[in-house]
């Protein structure tokens, strides 16, 4: 019996590959007419796609990877699945094709020298320059220069506004939290702040186990951002080991570059059990419940409370707005939309850069010795008052957050702005309008005409005679009227996080960091090594 069904089995299959011979003729002719039009409908756009990309697009005769040239999908291997960040290539992309010279041949100008222009091409209808005087250009005040609508398309909130008029808007509604008056009026909530993480810190001296400052730093900077969002206090520092909001927060932050390129088929995976997707989706779930209870809570407390009794903050705000201001009501949103990217952007880039402050500092005793002594000159305002108009004037701690901020640029990659009508000219090189151009900051950070020896940590380059020259090329939050809205804040937590804690604490570097900080570009920079110190005694008791 079971003989006869595997003969059966067996049959049916041979059977299978006879089937076609049995339809009719014309049945036969409809099915190869039906797979080759569907096969000819994905191959040939593909196809002439390719051969318009390589051979007749405006930017054919810019020198790049064909690959990035034929598609997109060339950065996303690179951003994620790579994980390494495709702008950490455009070094060496520069380097490599600087000995190409550009044809004559096609409307794009000839170049007797590429490094004349050093423009290379890095997707179907984006180029990257590295030139510093196209930054000038770029991001200047007034500029027509539009960010990147394709680029910028799944962002949300302030940050992701192509629009000008609406941009202005909603900065405009938000401009008097960051105001430096409103800044300088936080340095007694973030003191507290300093002083919680402090005594948290203090049972380590005896135990001897080591502080992951990214944990620590990230913490504080998000209570700071969470502080401005709404008008009641939300307690992560007194929370009782690594808040779970944070750690969710990470984790979305290892998927940014696949939900910003291809958000269908990452939700689509989220829904495959036990995979990093999965994951994924549980760390969004916890992450949104937190925010949501917060906002549910602040909307339940601003309407309670009267208007003098809370302190100002975007829930605040929000729900003042005139309800006849339409320009208001189309472009601000519920601070719940934008959560997300105000603490992306306002805590951890500022926890990036000061845990990469602590290793070179920590990594250099001569540096070290040096901003310690300047701190020690000024405890007074740093221990006693905490006088934030006097920290903000150390000149060696200025010196020391500026080197930081070059050499671990905390948004590395590519900030695209589109080529504005009429198109334009950069170096020798004629792009028409519509093109997406980026200079990334790193390509500025580490110009060695701007800054000799660029991959060494050197704070005195910013004291003396070429600081004013060089502060001209401080640009880690942007410039012209889309530099980041929290640049303030930012150098609020750096100045005093790292005066408070180089002040109290004697520290040495420990963990597997080696003598360079390995990290990756995830929109925002990502250390991949965590920097863990030992406390080796409180200074002030």
């Amino acid at each position: 019996m079971e003989n006869n069904d595997t003969t059966s089995f067996t049959l049916s299959i041979s059977e299978r590959g006879q089937i076609w011979q049995w339809l009719p003729q014309p049945l036969q002719a409809s099915w190869t007419l039906i797979i080759f039009t569907a096969f000819a409908a994905v191959l040939l756009p593909a196809v002439t796609t390719g051969v318009y990309r390589l051979y007749f697009h405006p930017l054919r005769n810019i020198p790049g990877p064909k690959l990035a040239a034929l598609t997109n999908f060339y950065a996303f291997y690179w951003n994620w699945i790579r994980d390494e960040g495709y702008s950490k290539r455009f070094g060496a992309l520069h380097k490599y094709y600087s000995k190409i010279r550009y044809s004559s041949q096609l409307p794009v100008p000839r170049i007797l020298n590429a490094s004349d222009s050093p423009i290379i091409r890095i997707g179907p209808n984006s180029v990257h320059t590295n030139q510093p005087e196209n930054f000038d250009a770029i991001f200047k005040v007034g500029s027509k220069w539009r960010k990147s609508d394709s680029f910028y398309k799944y962002f949300n909130g302030l940050d992701a506004m192509i629009d000008p008029a609406q941009y202005r808007t909603y900065r405009s509604h938000l401009a008097p939290l960051y105001a430096q008056r409103a800044i300088n009026d936080l340095a007694p909530k973030l003191h507290k702040d300093l002083l919680s993480s402090a005594a948290k810190m203090e049972g380590h001296i005896k135990t001897g186990e080591a502080v992951n400052m990214v944990k620590v730093l990230r913490t504080l900077s998000t209570s700071m951002i969470l502080h401005n969002l709404y008008s009641h206090d939300i307690s992560l520092i007194e929370y009782d080991g690594y808040h779970p909001f944070l750690e969710a927060f990470e984790q979305l932050m290892t998927q940014s570059w696949l939900f910003v390129s291809y958000p269908l088929p990452a939700m689509l995976l989220g829904l495959i059990p036990g995979t990093s997707f999965a994951k994924f989706n549980a760390s969004f779930t916890t992450f949104m419940k937190y925010c949501k209870d917060w906002n549910d809570e602040d909307m339940r407390i601003q309407k309670l409370a009267e208007d003098q009794e809370l302190r100002d903050s975007h829930m605040k705000r929000y729900l003042a707005m005139d309800g006849n201001d339409s320009a208001k009501d189309k472009v601000v949103p519920n601070p719940l939309e934008d959560i997300f990217n105000f603490v992306a952007g306002g805590s951890d880039t500022t926890s990036y850069t000061l845990a990469c402050a602590f290793f070179y500092i920590l990594s250099s005793p001569e540096i070290y010795a040096k901003l310690v002594k300047e701190l020690d000159e000024n405890a007074p305002f740093i221990r006693d008052m905490f006088d934030y108009i006097r920290i903000q004037n150390l000149s060696y701690l200025n010196a020391v957050i500026k080197e930081t901020l070059r050499i671990s640029v905390p948004v590395p990659g590519c900030l695209p702005r589109i080529v504005p009508e009429g198109g334009t000219t950069l170096g020798s090189v004629y792009l028409p309008a519509g093109t997406a151009v980026s200079i990334s900051q790193q390509s500025i950070s580490f110009h060695e005409k701007i800054f000799p020896s660029p991959e060494k940590f050197i704070p005195e380059r910013w004291l003396g005679n070429e600081a004013q020259r060089l502060d001209k090329w401080n640009v880690a939050f942007s410039r012209g009227p889309r530099q980041c809205i929290g640049t303030s804040l930012a150098y609020l937590e750096l100045r005093c996080v790292l005066a408070y804690f180089l002040s109290r604490f004697e520290m040495a570097l420990t963990g597997n960091c080696g003598d360079r900080l390995r990290w990756v570009d995830r929109f925002v920079a990502v250390n991949l090594d965590d920097v863990e110190i030992k406390l080796l005694r409180d200074r002030w008791n």
